[in-house]
C-alpha cells in the first residue's frame, strides 16, 4: 500500500541493491585486474601486505606459545574471516586507481575512520564468529576421542565446523565492505546486498571462495611471508568483484 506525504508518492526504499548474474569465469578475470592494481602500486601494496605478515607472526606465536591448537586453526580461520574487514584500506586503493588518483595511507585512514559507523556491524558480527569458532573447537579438544581415537576424523571434523563459519562470514562479507566504502552504505544493507548476491551467483561464488581460500593458505605455508603479496591482489580483486556484480549508480 502507498503512502501520501504531501501530495506526492513515497518511494519504498529497497532492503538491497540488485546483483548481475556472473559467469564461471569472472572469478579468475579478478584476479587478474587485483595484480595489475598491485603492479601499479607495488610499494604501496607492500607495505599493506608485510602488515598483514607481522600481525600474522605475532597471532600464531602467542597460539604457540600457549601450545593451543585448536587456537591456531581458530587464528588461521579467524584471519580469512576478518579478511574483509582488514582489507579496507585496499579497496580504497582500487577505488583511487579507479579514479586516475594516486592512492595514500592518509586517504585510507580518513575513509576508515569516516566509515567507521557501519564497519562496526559487521567488525561485530565477524569478531563474534571467530568468538564462537574457538570455543566450539576448544570444546572438541575436550571430546576427542569421540572421534574413535583418530586424529584425522577429529582434524577432519574441525576442517568441517571452520569452513561452515568461514562460509557464514564469506556470505556477510563478500560486497559489503567495498559497497560501505562506495556508496556510504549502513551496515544492514551492506550485508543483505552481500547475502543475496552470494545466493543468485552460488556456483561462481563459490568458486571465487576456493580461490580465496587457496591463495591465503599458500600465503600461509611461505612462513605467512607470501600474504604481503596475496592479500593485496585479493583486496584489489575483491573491490572489482564487487564492482561487475552490485548494480549501483555511480
Amino acid at each position: 500500500m502507498q503512502t501520501q506525504t504531501g501530495g506526492s508518492t513515497e518511494d519504498k526504499v529497497p532492503l538491497y541493491a540488485p546483483c548481475r548474474k556472473l559467469s564461471i569465469g569472472d572469478p579468475v578475470r579478478w584476479l587478474k585486474m587485483g595484480w595489475q592494481d598491485f603492479k601499479r602500486i607495488p610499494w604501496h601494496s607492500l607495505a599493506y601486505g608485510l602488515v598483514f605478515v607481522f600481525f600474522g607472526w605475532l597471532l600464531l606465536y602467542l597460539a604457540w606459545a600457549h601450545e593451543n591448537n585448536a587456537l591456531i586453526v581458530s587464528l588461521l580461520f579467524g584471519f580469512l574471516i576478518m579478511g574483509p574487514v582488514l582489507c579496507f584500506g585496499l579497496y580504497d586503493n582500487s577505488h583511487q586507481l579507479e579514479k586516475n588518483r594516486k592512492p595514500t595511507f592518509r586517504h585510507q585512514r580518513k575513509k576508515a575512520f569516516h566509515e567507521m559507523r557501519h564497519e562496526r556491524l559487521i567488525a561485530i558480527m565477524l569478531s563474534m564468529l571467530i568468538v564462537f569458532l574457538i570455543i566450539v573447537l576448544s570444546i572438541m579438544v575436550g571430546i576427542e576421542p569421540v572421534f574413535g581415537q583418530s586424529t584425522g576424523s577429529y582434524a577432519m571434523a574441525s576442517l568441517l565446523i571452520a569452513m561452515v563459519f568461514g562460509g557464514l562470514a564469506f556470505c556477510a562479507s563478500a560486497f559489503s565492505l567495498p559497497m560501505i566504502l562506495h556508496k556510504d552504505a549502513d551496515g544492514a544493507t551492506a550485508i543483505l546486498t552481500s547475502i543475496n548476491a552470494v545466493l543468485r551467483n552460488k556456483r561462481v561464488l563459490a568458486l571465487w571462495a576456493l580461490l580465496i581460500f587457496v591463495l591465503t593458505a599458500a600465503g600461509i605455508a611461505t612462513a605467512l611471508i607470501g600474504l604481503a603479496v596475496t592479500t593485496p591482489v585479493l583486496g584489489y580483486a575483491t573491490w572489482h568483484a564487487y564492482r561487475e556484480t552490485i548494480i549501483t549508480k555511480g
